[in-house]
């Protein structure tokens, strides 16, 4: 019997392997077209120093049209997949997303792309991406054997940061390849100014590949939400069964902060390359695509140094709410570093030393959630829950640009690292917080 289900948990971690694999490469295509929306903004829309104030509301249009859809949808979303085929939805979100994929290059190729249009897309990119993700976190959970969950997740962890080192580079590459081709001698159809149109086209590629890939796995069944419920009402569920354990939205307040504070640094990164560290980008003869792909791929790489870590280490196996909250104070004290650098490569440690423990704060997260919510509302409380803490997201990119309009950008990133580090610090030094995740523990096991 034993060799059984040891056959069983090798063949489930096989499948997840070949979901994380495919999936990966579709994040991979979604920082793609994230970074080429930032260059098609930055110096096509609004390349005049004087127009700062109108990029920095264009890039807050984007930003909260990429995020707000994703988080205000994640509970609704949640209660789907824990009563319909994950497999299923995740086949539709990646069709559905290659299609936006499809009807973004048509536009940009026909000069029809606008502000207003890339709102509504990435809108709805973000959207689909609500129910994708909410199948896909609770799939691979009911996925991988317990045993090997430390070690998924930070497989995880490790595939998102990649792909914000591998995705830039691309990007830069695709978007340069037009003026690559024309020095190399050959002709290319005026219209092809620039490769910005690739990067969104591989974006839509890399979905195709992985919906066909899911389309090929056999997944566990949902659990499904109670019988003769409505999907709202699974909703509401979720909710409650969160609301009333303070606890839990006491460590939520946290992630909540964490995403407020952090919103500056990845809104204005944009503005920060080409205005603060232009002098020395000039100095190095760097072009501002690369400079800011570069800085881009070191953050990254921060993520994938600590993702690996988390992937041998498998992360601590008590007092978890240590290890998400430590994380946290590294990340606010990465991003002032940031903020005061005026060099490409003190700004790009930076925003290494912000990224480093990331993959740690959400694996100790999902290990603490996993192992204290009940298989049934798995997919609803870990949807609920992104949804609460990364509520403060958009809302900190809409507070970022509207500061960064009346401000310098560096003093916003800055004091909002600042802000994250010193709450951090002064609420582990509580007497409460110690006996925080007991307290969980015995909220979750009561009715």
């Amino acid at each position: 019997m034993s060799g059984a289900v040891a056959a069983e948990d090798r063949r489930s971690f096989r499948t997840f392997l070949v979901l994380w694999s495919t999936q990966t490469l579709s994040l991979f295509g979604s920082f793609v077209t994230q970074f080429a929306v930032n260059i098609w903004l930055t110096i096509e829309r609004y390349p005049r120093p004087e127009q700062k104030g109108e990029l920095a509301l264009a890039l807050t249009a984007c930003g909260v049209a990429s995020t707000l859809p994703l988080i205000f949808f994640m509970p609704l979303a949640g209660a789907f997949a824990d009563r319909h085929d994950r497999r299923r939805i995740l086949i539709v979100a990646n069709i559905v997303s290659a299609a936006l994929t499809a009807l973004l290059v048509a536009l940009y190729a026909a000069h029809l792309l606008t502000l207003p249009a890339a709102v509504v897309l990435l809108a709805g990119y973000a959207l689909t991406g609500s129910f994708h993700s909410a199948a896909f976190d609770s799939s691979y959970a009911t996925l991988v054997p317990e045993a090997q969950l430390g070690r998924a997740n930070g497989m995880m962890q490790t595939s998102f940061a990649l792909s914000q080192v591998v995705a830039p580079a691309i990007a830069a590459t695709l978007i340069g390849l037009p003026a690559l081709v024309r020095a190399g001698g050959l002709t290319l159809p005026a219209s092809f100014t620039s490769g910005v149109p690739f990067a969104f086209a591989a974006d839509g590629v890399s979905f195709v590949i992985a919906a066909v890939a899911v389309a090929l796995l056999r997944f566990p069944p949902a659990a499904g939400g109670a019988r003769g419920a409505s999907v709202w009402h699974d909703t509401a569920e979720g909710f409650a069964w969160i609301v009333k354990r303070r606890p839990f939205l006491w460590l939520i307040s946290f992630g909540g902060l964490a995403n407020l504070t952090f919103a500056p640094l990845i809104l204005l990164m944009p503005l920060l390359v080409r205005d603060r560290l232009a002098a020395d980008c000039a100095a190095r003869h760097l072009s501002y695509e690369a400079a800011l792909a570069l800085v881009n791929s070191v953050m990254g790489l921060g993520g994938v140094v600590g993702g690996v870590l988390m992937t041998v280490w498998g992360g601590l196996r008590r007092k978890l709410v240590f290890g998400m909250v430590g994380s946290m104070i590294a990340l606010g004290a990465g991003q002032v570093f940031a903020g005061l650098s005026t060099t490409v490569a003190a700004f790009a440690a930076g925003l290494f030393l912000s990224e480093l423990l990331v993959p740690a704060l959400n694996a100790h997260s999902f290990l603490l959630w996993k192992d204290l919510t009940p298989p049934g509302m798995l997919a609803r409380a870990l949807s609920t829950r992104r949804f609460i803490a990364q509520s403060a997201f958009p809302i900190g990119t809409m507070i970022s640009g509207w500061l960064a309009v009346r401000f310098e950008p560096w003093i916003v990133v800055t004091i909002a690292g600042a802000l994250l580090t010193t709450w951090c610090t002064a609420m582990m030094l509580t007497p409460s917080f110690a006996t925080l995740e007991a307290r969980m523990r015995a909220s979750a096991a009561s009715d």
